[in-house]
C-alpha cells in the first residue's frame, strides 16, 4: 500500500524548494476539493481523543530577567545584562529558549525615535525591499504608497526616482499595516554603532531591522527564524506569542520540512519600551499590538546574528583538503569493486588526519581571523592622511583587534597578524608596534611614536602606519571626528 512520498536528495535542499511542494499538495487538494463540492478542504480530523488535547495551550516557563541595576554597558552586553556574555551563551548551548530581559524605559531611548524614523522614512529615499508594509504576512504592492507622476505643477520626483507618499503610507498604516525597515543599521548611526559593538564582539555578522505597527493586526504570519532573533522594544508596548519549535535548530538549507506552526502559543507575554524578548533560531512566533492600546504606537528592533553550525566545520575542512589531490580528482563510482574501496578508505585516512585534538581550536582562530569589520567612511580634507599638518593628532585603530591573534615564525624571524580578513607578516623588530595597537581601541600617532621613541624613529614609525593605512590593516580617523 502506498504510505507517501517525500523529496530525495544526497544533501540538503533549500526550504523554498518544500514550500513549493507544499504550494502544489494545496493547490491539488483545492482543485479536488472544488470538484467534490467540499467548502474547505483544510479542515483538519483529530485522531479521536486528540481533538481536546490539541485545543489545550501547553505553557512553558521563559526566565525574566531585571537589568534595571546595570550601568551602561555597549554591545551585546547591553542586550542581555545582568547576564555576562559567556554565562548566556552557555547556558544557552546547554538549554537553547527564550529568555525575557526586563529594563527601564529609557534603556533604548538612544536608538531610534519617532523623528528618527520620520527622517529615515522622509529623506533617504528607502525604497522596495528595504521599506515595505506588510498585514497579515502580505506585502503591499509598491506602487500603492510611492508618488506618482500627477503632471505640470505638482509635486514629484524626478523620471527615473520613486519616493513614498506619506499620505498614503499613513492610511495604510492607519488600516493596519506594519512599516519595515531592513537593515535600518545602513541608514541610521545609533543602531549602525551597536550594530558595529556587538560583531566586533562576537565576530559574527549582525543585520537590523525596524518595525513600527499601531493597530492589532499581524505584520508576519507565525513563522520561524534561521537565525537568533533579539527584540528590542525602544517605544511603546508590542504583544508577543511564542509557540515552540518544531524542528530543533532549523537552517533554510535541510532535509526534513519545517512548515507547519503549532496551533497554539507555549508562551504569550507584552514587552514595554526598554525590554528584550530572545528567541533562539526555530522558536515559532508572532506579534502585534495589544488591542487595549490600539492606535498607540510602537517601534521594536529586531537583531539578528549570523548563526556558525556544524556545517561550517566541514566547510573548513574543505578547504584544508584541497591542498590534497585525492579530494581534486573524480570519484571512481563507475570503477567499483577495489578502486572504489580503496577510493573511500584513502579518503576517510585523510579526513582523519585533519582532526586532531586541538581542530577545534585551529577552526576558531580561522573563524575569527576571517571575520572583517564593517567598512567605514572616513574622508577628510586629506585622502592620504599623513600628508596633514594635524597627522600626529590622527588616531589610528587596528581592523578587527578584538578578534586579532599573532603568530610567531618558528625561526623566531618574523610574525605573523592574522585579523580583518587577512594575514600579515612582519620582521619581529616590528612586533611592539603590533602589540600597541592591540592593546587600546585607538591611538594617536604621536602617542604612538613617543611610545616607541628607544625603538624606532618618528619617520619609521610615519611609514610603518602609512604602510598599514594604505593595506586596510588599520583605519585612520581624523582629530575632528575620532572616537574611541
Amino acid at each position: 500500500m502506498f504510505l507517501g512520498k517525500r523529496l530525495a536528495a544526497a544533501g540538503p535542499i533549500e526550504e523554498s524548494a518544500f514550500r513549493l511542494e507544499s504550494y502544489h499538495e494545496e493547490a491539488i487538494l483545492e482543485l479536488l476539493a472544488k470538484r467534490a463540492g467540499v467548502p474547505n478542504y483544510k479542515v483538519a480530523i483529530a485522531p479521536v481523543g486528540q481533538a481536546d488535547a490539541a485545543e489545550r495551550p501547553c505553557r512553558v516557563a521563559i526566565d525574566e530577567l531585571d537589568s534595571t541595576g546595570d550601568e551602561s554597558p555597549c554591545g551585546i552586553s547591553r542586550l542581555i545584562a545582568p547576564l555576562a556574555i559567556p554565562e548566556f551563551y552557555a547556558d544557552q548551548y546547554e538549554n537553547r529558549r527564550p529568555v525575557v530581559f526586563r529594563g527601564d524605559e529609557k534603556r533604548f531611548a538612544d536608538l531610534v525615535t519617532w523623528r528618527d524614523l520620520n527622517e529615515i522614512v522622509s529623506t533617504r529615499n528607502l525604497r522596495v525591499p528595504q521599506t515595505r508594509l506588510v498585514t497579515d504576512g502580505k506585502e503591499t504592492a509598491p506602487f500603492l504608497y510611492q508618488i506618482n507622476n500627477l503632471g505640470l505643477g505638482t509635486r514629484q520626483p524626478g523620471p527615473e526616482i520613486s519616493r513614498i507618499d506619506g499620505r498614503k503610507l499613513a492610511n495604510f498604516l492607519r488600516s493596519g499595516s506594519t512599516l519595515i525597515v531592513d537593515a535600518v543599521h545602513t541608514c541610521h548611526e545609533p543602531v549602525a554603532k551597536l550594530a558595529r559593538e556587538i560583531e566586533d564582539r562576537l565576530g559574527t555578522y549582525v543585520n537590523v531591522n525596524l518595525y513600527a505597527s499601531w493597530k492589532s493586526c499581524l505584520g508576519f504570519a507565525t513563522h520561524w527564524d534561521d537565525h537568533d532573533v533579539f527584540i528590542v522594544q525602544v517605544v511603546g508596548d508590542k504583544e508577543w506569542h511564542l509557540f515552540g519549535e518544531t524542528r530543533p535548530s532549523p537552517t533554510p538549507l535541510d532535509k526534513e520540512a519545517n512548515l507547519d506552526a503549532p496551533g497554539q502559543p507555549v508562551w504569550v507575554g507584552k514587552l514595554a519600551a526598554g525590554d528584550v524578548l530572545y528567541i533562539p533560531r526555530g522558536w515559532w512566533h508572532d506579534a502585534r499590538v495589544d488591542k487595549s492600546i490600539e492606535g498607540k504606537g510602537s517601534i521594536h528592533l529586531t537583531l539578528n546574528t549570523r548563526p556558525i553550525t556544524g556545517t561550517w566545520v566541514l566547510r573548513w575542512l574543505e578547504t584544508r583538503l584541497l591542498d590534497d589531490e585525492l579530494f581534486r580528482a573524480n570519484i571512481p563510482l563507475e570503477a567499483g569493486g577495489r578502486a572504489l574501496a580503496d577510493y573511500f578508505v584513502r579518503l576517510a585516512m585523510a579526513i582523519r588526519d585533519q582532526l586532531t585534538d586541538d581542530y577545534g581550536d585551529r577552526f576558531a582562530a580561522d573563524i575569527r581571523a576571517a571575520w572583517t569589520a564593517s567598512t567605514n567612511t572616513s574622508l577628510s580634507t586629506y585622502i592620504e592622511p599623513w600628508k596633514s599638518p594635524d597627522w600626529d593628532r590622527f588616531e589610528v585603530a587596528l581592523k578587527g583587534r578584538r578578534l586579532a591573534s599573532l603568530e610567531l615564525d618558528p625561526d623566531g624571524r618574523s610574525f605573523l597578524l592574522r585579523a580583518n580578513g587577512a594575514e600579515s607578516e612582519f620582521d619581529i623588530d616590528c612586533i611592539g608596534l603590533i602589540e600597541s595597537l592591540l592593546g587600546c581601541a585607538a591611538i594617536a600617532v604621536g602617542e604612538l611614536k613617543e611610545k616607541h621613541r628607544g625603538d624606532f624613529s618618528g619617520e619609521f614609525v610615519d611609514e610603518f602606519v602609512k604602510e598599514l593605512v594604505k593595506d586596510d590593516t588599520v583605519a585612520a580617523a581624523a582629530p575632528s571626528t575620532s572616537r574611541r
